[in-house]
């Protein structure tokens, strides 16, 4: 009689244990520890590149330090979670030192299988990159998400000031060729895939509608809203207020829609905890919202 073994499926402990490997690989300059906690399908992509792993690993030592692990879902061949490192570079010739961007907190949603007993990556995708000084301390303000060689829209500087932002963080910036975007998180959530709310501001070299009255328009048109009420209406502004169910989890946010002489701006606070946006929490941000709509009319 023949008796086959039962695969076991994956473990939290597997997961965990496969972000430390690939984390001491690259303390260790191991490219081969890299490349073999990968799918062998996935081994090309970018955080791979030979020539950039080399010229790191030549230039630079590096510390690493796993800050968070959270398991998303797991059945018994495949997982999905996230998990955060913190990087900080010295260069292998102290006499190489000097003031650069090179240490970040970033942040990642990994998906892996399990084949054959291994268990392999199969995406690995940043999410959020935060630079720190070499103590590890958040950069402050806006650079700590600025890429080196990368400049924040003016008006998304402009209006960063109009809001209390205290208990939040910027963990998110993205640029493209036409349009630039960026997120706060709350300050104990810098982490997280999907933070319990956000604040976060999109640049447009330009409005898609033919005005700002037809933009909000056809947002609170949308048939996966709940509710949707226009708080306020210019010709170059609204601030709308919607409800929404996202895995039903229901979403309260406010948005500002703003057209100025250099682009056309979103502004949104996006409460996310299942729960309406308690009054005081919603008069603070729509308050602030109005201020600047009217602050920038004015100007």
């Amino acid at each position: 009689m023949f008796f086959f073994k039962k695969n076991k499926g994956i473990t939290k402990e597997e997961l965990q244990a496969l972000v430390e490997g690939l984390e001491q690989s690259y303390m260790d300059k191991d490219e081969e520890g890299l490349s073999k906690r990968f799918h062998p399908d996935k081994r090309g992509m970018s955080f791979l590149n030979h020539f950039q792993l080399m010229m790191t690993f030549q230039i630079y030592n590096i510390k690493s330090e796993i800050l968070e692990f959270e398991l998303l879902s797991m059945d018994a061949t495949k997982a999905v979670f996230t998990y955060t490192r913190k990087h900080i570079h010295t260069c292998v010739n102290p006499a190489d030192e000097r003031e650069e961007k090179r240490n970040q907190i970033i942040s990642y949603y990994v998906e892996a299988v399990k084949e054959n007993g291994s268990i392999w990556i199969t995406r690995y995708s940043p999410y959020s990159t935060i630079f720190v000084d070499k103590k590890g301390e958040f950069l402050s303000g806006v650079d700590a998400v600025i890429p080196p060689g990368e400049e924040i829209n003016s008006g998304i500087a402009r209006f960063i000031p109009y809001f209390q932002l205290n208990s939040y963080v910027p963990a998110t910036f993205h640029v493209y060729s036409n349009s630039q975007f960026i997120g706060y998180y709350p300050l104990g959530e810098y982490h997280r895939y999907e933070p319990s709310h956000t604040f976060t501001i999109n640049y447009f070299d330009k409005i898609e509608a033919s005005s700002v009255e037809k933009h909000t328009a056809d947002y609170i048109s949308q048939e996966t809203l709940l509710t949707a009420q226009v708080l306020h209406q210019t010709d170059n502004s609204s601030v709308v207020e919607t409800k929404l169910m996202s895995n039903n989890v229901l979403e309260h946010e406010l948005v500002t829609s703003l057209l100025t002489k250099n682009g056309f701006y979103m502004i949104r606070f996006l409460y996310g905890k299942g729960e309406p946006m308690p009054p005081e929490e919603r008069e603070k941000w729509e308050r602030e919202m109005v201020t600047l709509i009217e602050k920038e009319h004015s100007s």
